[in-house]
C-alpha cells in the first residue's frame, strides 16, 4: 500500500475544490497540498447546457488543470472510499493511503431521481458532471427528434433554450408548478421568460406531473397528467429536477449532516470534526436574511465557501466568517436576462415580513433611439420597518448579469432604502440607463414613498 503524507488534503475537483486548493496555496506558501478528483477531466458545471449549440462540444467546457501545476498543487485522479477522522487518514480506491493535517471535503452533488414508472428505460438521462457521460448524452440528443425535459428550473430552462437552436428538435418542458423558475422569482418576472421560450417553439406543460415514461426497452413517449392524462412522443427524457449533496464519504465517517442532507458546518466552514471542513454542494447552507437552512447549490456560493474555509485552515485569529448564503441567481433565455438577489415578494409574505416594494423600468441605453436598446425592469423589496433591502429582481438585456451583483453587495452590506436612493453611479449612453432614470435608484425612490408614509403613520 502506497502511503502519502500531506498537509492539506482536498477531496473534489469541481469549482469548490479548485478554489479551495488555490486559496489554500495563497494562504500557505510552504504547505504540501493534494487534491483528489475522481474523473480524469474536470468540467465547468454551469456550462453543461451549452454543449449542444453555442459551444458545440463537450471539450470546450473542460476546466484547465494548469492551475494546479502553477500553484504547486498535486492532483490525484482517484476515488476516496473511506475516511478515518480519528487517524486523519483517507483511503483511495487504488489502494493508496493519505494522511493529512487539514481536510476539505468538496464532494459536490449528484442528480436527484424521482419515482416515475419507466425511469430506468434507455433514453432517460440526468445532468451528470462527467465528461465521458456528457459526450454520449450530447451524441444521443443530436440523433433524436422529440425531447422531454422534466423540470422547469434553471438547468431545464437553459437546456430547452439551447436545444431549441437545433431546428429539427421538438422541445417540451414538464413542470409540476404553475410556472418555470417560480420557486426563485416572482410571477411577473417568469412570465416574460416563458414567453421567450415559447417564441423558440418550446412547449411548456405547467401544473403537470409525469405518470409514466412509455416504451418497451427504450423511451417512446411520456404519459403526463394535469386534470386528465395524455401522452406526448419522446426519444429522449432529461431529468432536470435538482440535485442532492454527495455526502457518502462524510456520512460513512460519522460526520454530522444537516436538515437537507448536507454536511453540517459552522460559520468558519468547519464540520463537527476538528480540522475537517466542507464546502460547496455537499455542505449545508443557511440563508443570509432568514437564517433558515436552505438547499442551495450554486458554483458562486461554492467558491465563496471555499475561499472562507481555505483561508481559515491554520488561522487562530481573524478568521473569515460565512454569515449566510445570499443565493444570487441569474440566467439568460433567448435574448432576455433575469436575476435575483435575496428574497422575492412571495417568500417575504410567507415569512410574514412587513415590506414595501419599489418598481422601475427604463431603457438600458440613453437616449432610447440608440440601436439595440432594450428595457430593464427592477423590483426592490425593503423592510417596511427598518428600510433594509431584503431582495431585488431585474429583467432585461445582458447588463442584468452584473447589475444584480450591485443588489447582492447591497444586501450583504445591509444597505437600506436611503443608501440606494442616493447610490452614486457611472453612466454612459452606450453602456447604461440614463442617470436621470437609473432603474435601481428610481425603484428605491418609488419604494421610499410607501416607507416614509409608514413612518409618518407611526408617529
Amino acid at each position: 500500500m502506497e502511503k502519502i503524507k500531506t498537509d492539506i488534503l482536498i477531496v473534489g475537483g469541481g469549482p469548490a475544490g479548485t478554489v479551495a486548493a488555490i486559496t489554500a496555496r495563497k494562504n500557505n506558501k510552504n504547505k504540501k497540498i493534494v487534491l483528489i478528483r475522481e474523473k480524469e477531466k474536470g468540467i465547468i458545471p454551469c456550462a453543461i447546457p451549452y454543449i449542444f449549440n453555442r459551444l458545440d462540444s463537450v471539450e470546450k467546457i473542460l476546466m484547465p488543470d494548469k492551475l494546479f501545476k502553477t500553484n504547486k498543487i498535486d492532483l490525484l485522479i482517484d476515488k476516496a472510499i473511506n475516511l478515518k477522522p480519528a487517524e486523519k487518514k483517507l483511503f483511495l480506491e487504488s489502494g493508496k493511503e493519505l494522511s493529512y493535517e487539514k481536510l476539505i471535503l468538496a464532494t459536490g452533488s449528484k442528480p436527484t431521481l424521482i419515482k416515475i414508472k419507466g425511469i430506468d428505460k434507455k433514453g432517460v438521462w440526468t445532468i451528470k458532471k462527467d465528461f465521458e457521460y456528457l459526450k454520449k448524452f450530447r451524441k444521443e440528443v443530436l440523433k433524436s427528434k422529440n425531447i422531454v425535459i422534466i423540470g422547469g428550473g434553471f438547468i431545464g430552462v437553459e437546456l430547452a433554450e439551447e436545444l431549441s437552436r437545433i431546428k429539427k428538435l421538438n422541445i417540451n418542458i414538464v413542470e409540476k408548478l404553475n410556472h418555470c423558475l417560480i420557486t426563485t422569482f416572482d410571477e411577473e418576472f417568469v412570465i416574460p421568460i416563458e414567453k421567450k421560450l415559447k417564441e423558440k417553439g418550446i412547449k411548456i406543460y405547467t401544473n403537470t406531473t409525469v405518470e409514466e415514461i412509455i416504451g418497451k426497452d427504450k423511451v417512446e413517449g411520456v404519459k403526463l397528467k394535469t386534470k386528465k392524462s395524455f401522452e406526448i412522443p419522446a426519444d429522449i427524457v432529461i431529468l432536470s429536477i435538482g440535485a442532492k449533496p454527495n455526502v457518502d464519504l462524510a456520512k460513512k465517517a460519522g460526520i454530522k449532516l444537516g436538515k437537507y442532507g448536507g454536511i453540517k458546518v459552522d460559520k468558519y466552514m468547519e464540520t463537527n470534526v476538528k480540522d475537517i471542513f466542507a464546502v460547496g454542494d455537499c455542505a449545508e447552507t443557511r440563508d443570509l436574511i432568514t437564517k433558515e437552512f436552505i438547499p442551495v447549490m450554486l458554483a458562486s456560493t461554492a467558491c465563496h465557501e471555499a475561499r472562507i474555509a481555505a483561508a481559515n485552515l491554520y488561522k487562530k485569529e481573524n478568521l473569515l466568517k460565512n454569515d449566510g448564503t445570499l443565493s444570487i441567481f441569474s440566467t439568460f433565455v433567448n435574448g432576455l436576462a433575469i436575476g435575483i438577489a435575496g428574497l422575492n415578494e412571495r417568500r417575504c409574505k410567507e415569512k410574514g415580513y412587513n415590506i414595501v416594494v419599489g418598481i422601475s423600468e427604463s431603457p438600458n441605453h440613453h437616449p432610447r433611439a440608440l440601436k439595440n436598446t432594450q428595457d430593464i425592469k427592477v423590483k426592490l423589496i425593503f423592510s417596511k420597518n427598518s428600510g433594509k433591502l431584503l431582495g431585488g429582481q431585474i429583467i432585461g438585456p445582458e447588463d442584468v448579469g452584473e447589475m444584480i451583483n450591485i443588489l447582492g453587495l447591497s444586501i450583504q452590506k445591509k444597505a437600506n432604502i436611503y443608501n440606494l436612493d442616493t447610490l452614486q453611479i457611472s453612466t454612459h449612453p452606450l453602456l447604461t440607463p440614463a442617470p436621470t432614470v437609473y432603474p435601481i435608484i428610481v425603484a428605491a425612490q418609488n419604494a421610499l414613498i410607501g416607507f416614509e408614509n409608514n413612518k409618518k403613520s407611526k408617529k
